[in-house]
Formats: structure tokens, C-alpha cells, sequence
């Protein structure tokens, strides 16, 4: 064990590959949004109560939990669909603004992007658990000059996403297997919806 892995308080646990999947009702138009584990992203059509979900899209994801590596608590990030870096956004949106300003003080802004509820509705990330994420990323981040902030999504881009605007940073994640170095915003990959 290294010196820098007794100093990380918070590991990344449990981790799953998978797609993020968006549909919508056919009838009223309702959208939602779900983290399938399997390795190829179903996109039949099937009736759930009066509702008929049909696929409109999807992206490459991960899902995984937060262990506290000081008390063994196993924390799960089950609403979290992925991480989208600032500059995916529009840039005449506030959120890019604010990320470029804060590029200038060497942080990266990320928001944390949770899963839609069919009646339209995120399910909000608690900000403790934005609290455990920016702990996380932060600890790994190689050059200590530079940091991560990852914000609940204050932003509703919950909405964009649900039209097929995916773009979620995948390789944040990898810093925890120590293959990203937090000195760039990392790759995000984007399918487009059906």
C-alpha cells in the first residue's frame, strides 16, 4: 500500500459497466431514464400499466458506490446517471460561464447528472453525497494545484440529457484505477437517440 492510497479516505466500489437508457411514452410523451447493467442496451418497446415505454436513446455509463475508507461505510450513487463536464454545455448558458471563469483558477466543473423519474422529475443528489464525490475525484487528482468541483444538477441539464443530449464524462471515473489525471477534461462519448 502507498502513501497516497492510505491518504484517500473514499474509494469507488462495486463498479458497474452498463448504458444509460432514455425513454418515452408513446401516449403522453412522459420521459425517463435508467442505468441497464446489460452489455447491449434494450431498446424494445413494452407496455408498463397504461404507459407504453419505446427507446429513444442512450450512452456508454458506469454505475458504482463510494466506500469510506476510514469507518468501511459502503455509500451507494444509485441516482446518478454520470458526470457531464461544464464544457459540454451551451456556451450562452450559465453553467459555462461560471466554468470558465472557474478554468481560470485551475478547477473543472462537472454536475453530477441523477435519473428522471417518469412523471418528468430528477431525483436530486443529496449534497452530502456531492460532498463524498468531490472528495473522492479531488484526492486524485495529480496535480494539487488543480480541482475538481462537482455540483448537484442546480442546472436541470437532467432535461437536455432526456432529449438525447448525452454527454457524460466517463473518464473522470478512471482516475480511480489511476488512468485519468484530472489535468484535462476527460472523453465523453454521445449515441444518438433512435
Amino acid at each position: 500500500m502507498t502513501s497516497e492510497s492510505r491518504a484517500t479516505q473514499y474509494e469507488m466500489v462495486n463498479v458497474r459497466s452498463g448504458h444509460v437508457i432514455i425513454e418515452h411514452d408513446v401516449l403522453s410523451r412522459a420521459a425517463r431514464s435508467y442505468f441497464s447493467p446489460e452489455p447491449t442496451p434494450p431498446v424494445e418497446e413494452y407496455w408498463e400499466g397504461q404507459r407504453i415505454w419505446k427507446f429513444w436513446g442512450a450512452a456508454q455509463s458506469i454505475q458504482f458506490d463510494v466506500r469510506d475508507n476510514e469507518s468501511g461505510e459502503v455509500i451507494p450513487f444509485r441516482e446518478l446517471l454520470g458526470l457531464m463536464y461544464y464544457g459540454c454545455c451551451r456556451e450562452d448558458t450559465d453553467l459555462y460561464r461560471i466554468g470558465e471563469l472557474a478554468q481560470e483558477n485551475r478547477i473543472s466543473i462537472y454536475v453530477a447528472i441523477t435519473y428522471e423519474t417518469a412523471e418528468g422529475e430528477p431525483t436530486r443528489l443529496p449534497q452530502d453525497k456531492a460532498a463524498v464525490l468531490n472528495r473522492l475525484f479531488n484526492d486524485r487528482v495529480r496535480d494539487k494545484a488543480k480541482k475538481i468541483l462537482i455540483l448537484p444538477d442546480l442546472f436541470n441539464l437532467y432535461r437536455e440529457m432526456t432529449y438525447g443530449q448525452i454527454m457524460i464524462d466517463f473518464g473522470l471515473t478512471a482516475m480511480d484505477e489511476g488512468g485519468g489525471s484530472g489535468d484535462r477534461p476527460l472523453g465523453a462519448r454521445k449515441e444518438s437517440p433512435a
